[in-house]
């Protein structure tokens, strides 16, 4: 009986190299926890720095520390924490990164509410490392896909909470190679095994982004995060639409290593990953704007160690002059980004900062479209779920002048109504229906093309009579 008193609910494991100058705030964040029933294991990947004797300060006797004697890789890192670990629950988090107080706690409740779902996680806050600023919340699909698993970092490893049972399948963590991306195999192992996956709507952990980081071995990396792909694509029980999704796979993770090629000015590389991309879907590089230049431009914001538009030119100039639709997409690029870094600002309070991108974006004469109106919509529901819907609302009043004066009267309109859909929308999906009609009359007040919208007016008289999806 004692032995099962003193057995920790839940185990979090830290995979551990060079950690020394964040560390102890990672561990910080877990021992202020409001779930106190947990065993903490740190596993040094054999850091060649000061990462052990910071973990070693702590005299908390729930911080346990395990050295590899070599390196292995952070997959093989959580492995072994993994192994020597106690809880029914086990939960990740990356050296850089923290929790929210009540990351534990709110995982705990939902997973002992829900026993069918094996694998919670949760929204976070993007921040930057250099002024600890938030960037914006991230918000991973309601949910998750196999193909999203596969296509995209969704997850990154400080979002999981997973039962011990579904922790435990040795599958998901073999073959023990270093390999970059291994959490797409992780991720899309548990998924083709059954393990039901689920997101709390709490924003509950920090990601960390260290400015002005610098990779090496670049062609490496890509390939094994190609090969982590791979290695879902051509299991068995990969459904054959996700299969499919190779080319768009494969080109994803190369536009994504040739961006950072090209911030290195590592001209050379970036263009090989280009021109491999061109190969299998050569129609990223096509349209205005091109979905090439889509992704590049949202990188390009979301680097905070370079100047938006320095980059951006830097980018563009090394890219190869045989892809000229491409490079006909640098002023929408220009302007399209400064009016997302705009609206991110708005949220966060740097409206002077605001002040200045949307400037930037007038100068080049941006028009507001449906796929900007998308993108500032998800900033807003990141908000939202950090601060509430009121918090949304009350602060498009108060900056409602401002917005208009670049977005337009339409344009300011067409956001609030698209913001306010969307929150009906997750409230019918919740089964919450009795704010639904209020927000949908506003919203339709805003913009009435929404009247005609047969799904948006399906749920509005659905709501109406208290039929919610959960119903």
């Amino acid at each position: 009986m004692d032995a099962m008193k003193n057995t920790p609910l839940v185990s979090v494991i830290i995979p551990a190299y060079n950690g020394s100058d964040a560390i102890a705030a990672a561990i910080q964040s877990v021992l202020d926890q409001t779930h106190a029933n947990f065993e903490l294991i740190v596993v040094d990947d054999l850091s060649p720095d000061t990462t052990g004797e910071v973990v070693q300060q702590f005299s908390d006797a729930r911080v346990k520390y395990i050295r590899h004697e070599m390196n292995q890789g952070a997959s093989t890192a959580r492995w072994t924490g993994i192994t020597r670990s106690a809880g029914e629950i086990v939960a990740f988090l990356d050296q850089d990164d923290t929790f929210h107080p009540e990351k534990l706690e709110a995982h705990v409740k939902f997973l002992a509410e829900n026993p069918e779902v094996g694998f919670s996680y949760n929204p976070y806050y993007e921040r930057v490392h250099s002024s600890n600023s938030i960037r914006t919340v991230a918000m991973p699909p309601q949910n998750i896909s196999l193909g999203e698993l596969v296509l995209g970092f969704y997850l990154p490893p400080s979002s999981w909470v997973v039962r011990r049972k579904w922790a435990l399948i040795e599958e998901i963590w073999y073959p023990q190679v270093a390999m970059r991306g291994r959490e797409i195999i992780v991720c899309g192992k548990l998924f083709m095994a059954g393990c039901q996956f689920a997101r709390i709507d709490r924003v509950l952990h920090s990601r960390n982004y260290q400015a002005g980081r610098r990779f090496g071995a670049l062609e490496k990396k890509c390939e094994d995060e190609l090969a982590c792909q791979e290695t879902i694509f051509s299991d068995p029980r990969c459904p054959q639409e996700v299969s499919n999704m190779r080319s768009i796979g494969n080109s994803a993770i190369r536009a994504m290593w040739a961006n950072v090629a090209f911030t290195q000015r590592e001209t050379a590389v970036g263009r090989k990953f280009l021109w491999d991309i061109a190969q299998n879907a050569p129609g990223l590089f096509y349209g205005v704007p091109a979905p090439y230049t889509t992704f590049l431009m949202g990188y390009c914001v979301d680097d905070e160690s370079h100047d938006y538009e320095t980059l951006l030119e830097s980018i563009f100039k090394q890219l190869p002059p045989e892809m000229p639709s491409v490079l006909e997409n640098y002023l929408w690029a220009v302007a399209r980004g400064n009016y997302v870094r705009g609206i991110r600002a708005l949220f966060w309070n740097r409206a002077d900062d605001a002040e200045r991108y949307f400037s930037l974006g007038d100068e080049i004469g941006f028009q507001t479209d449906k796929e900007f109106v998308l993108q500032a919509t998800h900033e807003m529901l990141g908000f939202a779920m950090s601060n509430g819907v009121e918090a949304v609302l009350t602060r498009l009043g108060s900056l409602s002048t401002q917005i208009e004066k670049h977005l337009g009267k339409y344009g300011t309109q067409r956001l609030i109504a698209s913001f306010l859909v969307n929150i009906a929308e997750q409230k019918y999906r919740n089964g919450e229906t009795k704010k639904i009609p209020g927000l949908l009359l506003s919203a339709f007040r805003k913009r009435p093309k929404y009247i005609a919208d047969r799904g948006v007016l399906s749920f509005f008289i659905k709501s109406m009579f208290g039929i919610g999806n959960r119903s």
